[in-house]
């Protein structure tokens, strides 16, 4: 037998052997990497891009504001008498960039009083914010930030009415301060677990509240809810707990009454509520059963003024308002809130009950509240726009006119201020009101205002409602 022949076929053999080899070798590492490649697909869920796209535009806010200390008592008792102490406190919350030009939407609470407040974006880089404006009624405040020209990462607005009950969404924020000095944020998952919930949390009222079982916690206020494509949804708000920490009952601002708000702001600095000049009172059990009605939802008219746009609507006083384009009022803190943020040249459907009978009108709002004389005060006062708040050092309501038979026509002038009442900071012409409708009879009430970069206060006696005077 012929041998010469075997080096050669030994020599194919062992190609063959090493081809198949190294062919089923890669074979393995394809179908490995391909493999992988699904795992990290299936690992980018939809929750995972919504944070993606929604988490850069989420900004960390530290506020601080100097507080007042006053002497002990052990420090009175044993003449330890020392001056006033100042010192700092911190606010850590949330906020949302809204635009490109650096306009940052929070919740007021995170920077009330604050003297100083400092963003941190997801990038890292610190700004010093100023304020735009603010509507303590909603709890929200539009900030500010110089970015010297550098586009910042903006949050996409989503729509809150069309929300489903059960879908998913995710919180995105700063619980517990913990992303100082990390600019990452911390973000929860959860559902929506019912919308329009209304809610008073000290002494606000919040209405068509979204409420979430994502974990929503201290340091969250101001940070967004998104749902599952990273759209602004709500500003993450207040949370109802035993323990002071997240119990899965997280509430947030719908982003479409934000969005109001913030348009509001941007345009007059403050928020404007339209002019209404209707009175309405609550409807208790009694008035209830004598107008017919099952139960006592709605407000009563009480009095409508000769301009008010609902005049010619045939509403008339008696009548009982149950509904606002297409939202149930329940009381009269309802129709307030309800109505605050109403827009101009629309028309508003509106249901009454008269007799107990249920009937359909429309209105149009055509102008904003500017200006409010107060019954008794002998005074006229307007709301300031933009332009004009920047003259004053406080925010607060202009003096316009002052009667000559008026009480404080020898304290006030026009072109004065008033930013305070007592304890309580006049921002606006909403808030005096409110402020004026609880001054009783026989109190004494002191007034802060602002003249010539002067700050001066002016005690005023109120003898009856309709005859107030120094």
């Amino acid at each position: 037998m012929d041998t010469t022949h075997y080096p050669i076929k030994l020599s194919i053999f062992i190609s063959i052997l090493v081809g198949a080899l190294w062919s089923s070798a890669y074979s393995a590492g394809t179908h490995k990497e391909a493999a992988q490649s699904a795992v990290t697909i299936s690992r980018r869920t939809a929750i995972v891009t919504a944070v993606a796209k929604a988490s850069p535009a989420v900004v960390n806010i530290s506020a601080t504001r100097s507080v007042e200390t006053r002497t002990s008592f052990d420090e009175w008792f044993w003449g330890e008498i020392t001056l006033p102490r100042r010192r700092a406190l911190r606010e850590v919350g949330s906020g949302v960039i809204v635009d490109q030009k650096g306009h940052i939407l929070t919740n007021y609470h995170v920077i009330r009083d604050a003297d100083k407040i400092t963003v941190t974006i997801s990038d890292g880089r610190e700004f010093e914010a100023q304020i735009v404006g603010y509507d303590p009624f909603s709890d929200l405040a539009l900030l500010e930030v110089e970015t010297d020209g550098v586009s910042l990462p903006e949050i996409q607005w989503g729509n809150s009415d069309t929300l489903l009950i059960g879908e998913w969404v995710v919180a995105i924020g700063n619980p517990f301060g913990l992303s100082l000095g990390d600019a990452q944020p911390t973000v929860t998952a959860g559902i929506v677990s019912a919308t329009q919930r209304i809610l008073t949390v000290e002494d606000l009222y919040h209405e068509d509240l979204i409420q979430t079982d994502a974990s929503i916690n201290p340091g969250n206020s101001g940070g967004a809810l998104v749902n599952i494509h990273g759209e602004l949804i709500g500003i993450n708000t207040v949370i109802r707990s035993t323990s002071g920490g997240s119990q899965g009952v997280g509430f947030a601002i719908p982003v479409n009454k934000a969005r109001r708000v913030v348009q509001q702001i941007t345009k007059y600095g403050s928020v404007i509520p339209p002019y209404f000049d209707v009175e309405v009172q609550p409807v208790t059990e009694e008035l209830a059963e004598k107008l017919s009605m099952s139960r006592n939802i709605g407000v009563l008219v009480s009095e409508i003024g000769k301009r008010s746009p609902i005049t010619d609507t045939g509403i008339k006083r008696g009548d009982v308002i149950v509904a606002i384009s297409g939202q149930r009022i329940k009381d009269e803190q309802d129709f307030n809130a309800r109505t605050r943020l109403l827009p101009l040249n629309q028309p508003v459907q509106c249901e009454f009950i008269r007799r107990g009978k249920k009937r359909q009108t429309e209105f149009t709002l055509k102008t904003l509240q500017w200006n409010y004389a107060p019954p008794g005060w002998g005074i006229a006062l307007a709301q300031p726009d933009k332009a004009m708040a920047q003259k004053y050092g406080q925010r607060g309501v202009i003096v316009t006119h002052v009667e000559k038979n008026s009480g404080l026509a020898d304290a006030l002038e026009r072109g004065d201020l008033i930013y305070q009442i007592d304890d309580t900071a006049i921002h606006s012409l909403e808030i005096f009101k409110i402020v004026d409708d609880h001054i009783r009879t026989q109190s004494r009430t002191q007034v802060y205002f602002e003249r010539d970069g002067v700050y001066q206060a002016v005690p005023v006696t109120f003898f009856n409602r309709n005859n107030r005077r120094r």
